[in-house]
């Protein structure tokens, strides 16, 4: 096989993992399995043993490790949790500080994927000593059919009785058990933004439960946007006992991600195969496009096996000869990179990419090409989309909804956005090259007729 034809197997196999991953990011994701290779870095550190699980504990503590797979993995492989020391101290504090009183209260936790939120959560509540005292229910929103099956599914975790099947008797049956004596109940709802409605009705249900007498109830919410909790549930603002307390996990930075990846080749003992250059250029593009310490810690894995397959081969041809170990090249790196963000990605897939979420970054495009003022705010970016829409005869969100969908964008690492109090004057910030973005949306006929028509930019 020539050289050329084992890099494009190779850059394949690595489309087709980075495409595992983005499957095993939803909620019914899975952990990869173990590696084939002896030599391959293995998906958790050896000296790293995962906590027993108590007995009499719920399934939920099991399900939050199962459910987030890839995330507790590729964190618990690093081991300690690097460079979220203090998201790691000021969720354990705050939850310890609640437990002290025997109180309640409630917490949102927010970031983009891969950041560790998940994970964190569940290295602190997997403290046999923390698990003691407390009665853990975890639900993935994604999972409900409905907004107000939440009740429901809240009834299942807690085994409690409703005198009916509709809402109504759900609801009231969560409620009369807040009521009476039990050990205290942390409820964590991963993806809450799902929950969301016109009224926010179920939202502000939930959030009132830990200000209610005797609950004995410490809600987490879990959730990629930042302001969700401004944004939709503005009456919580103005009621101090139903604020949440706020913790953001920031995408990683170049640096955080170096020190993340040297963590992990150092604990799997392949620290020898990649120079500080090959892991700088590596976190430096992974910072640049999403901050996911899974992306790179995949990335990196993938160039490791990649490069020991190389090795091996080397060693069969040279017929028991023993050839020097194999470190990874700039050149395979450039490669791969280019391979996972180059312009031939996934953009172009509705399913992968919706069609909303299309033309907002079109929208986007055709204002940094034809208005007049380049700054662009989260309100003007709304009004050139919903024209953008309007000419096409497509249905556009509203303003709450558009903010949900800059925040999904903005996970892609296609945007940043850059808040403020006020959601419509929040800055956003084109993330990609943009010469990038027209070569990987003018492949369709629609989203090129949005970047000619300047008449949507308005005077």
């Amino acid at each position: 096989m020539s050289r050329s034809t084992r890099r494009s197997t190779r850059l394949s196999e690595v489309t087709t993992q980075l495409e595992e991953s983005k499957e095993n990011s939803t909620p019914k994701r899975r952990g990869r399995p173990p590696s084939k290779h002896k030599n391959d870095i293995p998906e958790e550190n050896p000296e790293v043993t995962p906590p027993k699980r108590a007995k009499g504990r719920s399934s939920s503590q099991h399900q939050l490790r199962e459910d987030n797979g890839l995330e507790a993995v590729s964190v618990t492989a690093v081991g300690c949790l690097p460079e979220r020391e203090k998201e790691t101290e000021d969720l354990a504090r705050h939850i310890e500080g609640i437990l002290e009183v025997n109180g309640s209260g409630s917490l949102y936790i927010s970031g983009p994927p891969g950041t560790g939120k998940t994970a964190t959560l569940t290295r602190i509540i997997s403290d046999p000593k923390l698990a003691k005292k407390l009665r853990m229910v975890y639900v993935n929103c994604t999972s409900i059919s409905t907004v107000g099956g939440i009740y429901k599914k809240i009834c299942e975790e807690l085994n409690l009785s409703a005198g009916g099947s509709t809402e109504k008797y759900y609801l009231a049956a969560i409620e009369e058990h807040l009521k009476r004596k039990h050990k205290t109940i942390m409820l964590v709802l991963d993806e809450i933004d799902q929950l969301a409605s016109s009224k926010q009705t179920v939202l502000y249900n939930i959030f009132e439960w830990p200000s209610k007498k005797g609950s004995n109830l410490i809600l987490i919410g879990i959730a990629n946007a930042l302001d969700l909790t401004d944004r939709l549930l503005s009456r919580l603002q103005a009621r101090c006992e139903l604020k949440p307390h706020l913790i953001q996990f920031l995408p990683y930075s170049k640096q955080q991600l170096v020190n993340i990846l040297k963590n992990n080749l150092r604990q799997n003992q392949k620290a020898e195969m990649f120079n500080d250059a090959a892991l700088q250029l590596l976190a430096a593009k992974v910072a640049s496009t999403s901050g996911d310490a899974r992306r790179a810690l995949l990335l990196t894995r993938t160039l490791v096996e990649s490069t020991d397959n190389e090795h091996r081969q080397e060693q069969k041809k040279s017929k028991g000869v023993k050839t020097p170990p194999k470190a990874v090249q700039i050149r395979s790196v450039v490669s791969t990179l280019n391979q996972v963000y180059g312009t031939t990605q996934t953009m172009t897939d509705d399913e992968a990419f919706p069609l909303q979420q299309k033309l907002l970054v079109c929208a986007v495009l055709l204002m940094l090409k034809a208005a007049k003022n380049k700054d662009i705010t989260v309100g003007k970016l709304h009004q050139v989309y919903k024209a953008v829409c309007a000419k096409r005869n497509l249905h556009s969100v509203d303003q709450t909804e558009f903010g949900n969908l800059c925040s999904l964008v903005e996970t892609r690492g296609i945007l940043r956005v850059q808040g403020k109090k006020e959601p419509r004057l929040n800055r956003v910030l084109l993330q990609w090259d943009e010469e990038e973005v027209h070569n990987a949306l003018n492949d369709k006929q629609l989203i090129a007729s949005v970047l000619s028509d300047a008449s949507c930019v308005g005077k």
